[in-house]
């Protein structure tokens, strides 16, 4: 009962401290008077879905992927808009139609509107498996990274395609982990949170004019606190 009410109590501050530094990073940003306002609304929406979806996921909830929908959806656009062509292709054309395999397959592992997702754990060849796979997607995404630069014309830089590419790779490793329940894609969620708030980070400071890029930066500051919790709440569940 007490880890219960725990748990209760993080995901509402989590959620409502998300909220509130959003509104006040809007209200503050909307201010300035090159402010893409519009932009600044739907950034700030997504944010807000995608940590009520990373919630509901620390706790087993299959509501996650239909919060998870919207958040991906909205998060594609602001990505094309940035000028992140990997994380941009890989939120349109493989988050958005995961989010329905995540949904079956753990409806498919006892998860309902009422009951956790039953979670497993990798071992013996799955390890190498993976391991394999996020080598091989890294070194793709970051060629995908400096093919469409160098079509676009634009300057390189390295540090933030390889940062964009490590992201990149977390992420899809880390969304088929998700979709068969296994513990270690939190592992793999906080590296992407860590290299995701580097990015937008860097992003911010290095583009005066890229000011909504608050946003995701506090989005994904909040994701790495939600999943340090993910990490102890999905040990216990895959124990059983």
């Amino acid at each position: 009962m007490k880890e219960e009410t725990f748990n209760k109590w993080f995901s509402i501050f989590i959620t409502a401290g998300m909220a509130v530094c959003v509104v006040l990073s809007c209200i503050g940003k909307m201010q300035a008077p090159d402010a893409r306002k519009w932009l600044l609304v739907i950034s700030a929406f997504g944010a807000l879905m995608g940590v009520i979806s990373t919630v509901l996921s620390a706790n087993g909830s299959i509501w996650t992927f239909l919060f998870g929908l919207i958040d991906v959806s909205i998060y594609a656009y602001i990505l094309y808009d940035s000028k992140m062509p990997s994380q941009f292709l890989l939120h349109a054309l493989y988050f958005v139609p995961m989010e329905f395999v995540g949904f079956f397959q753990w409806k498919r592992r006892g998860a309902d509107s009422k009951s956790k997702v039953k979670a497993q754990r990798l071992k013996g060849k799955k390890i190498l498996l993976y391991s394999l796979l996020f080598v091989g997607v890294l070194a793709v995404s970051f060629a995908v990274s400096w093919w469409f630069l160098s079509k676009a014309g634009d300057s390189m830089n390295y540090s933030k395609m390889f940062l964009d590419a490590m992201a990149t790779t977390a992420n899809i490793v880390a969304i088929v982990m998700m979709a068969f329940a296994y513990m270690e894609q939190w592992y793999l969620w906080t590296l992407v949170n860590v290299t995701s708030v580097i990015l937008w980070t860097v992003t911010l400071i290095s583009e005066p004019d890229a000011g909504y890029a608050i946003i995701p930066l506090i989005k994904y500051s909040f994701y790495f606190i939600n999943g340090i919790n993910g990490i102890r709440i999905w040990l216990k569940l895959s124990k059983t």
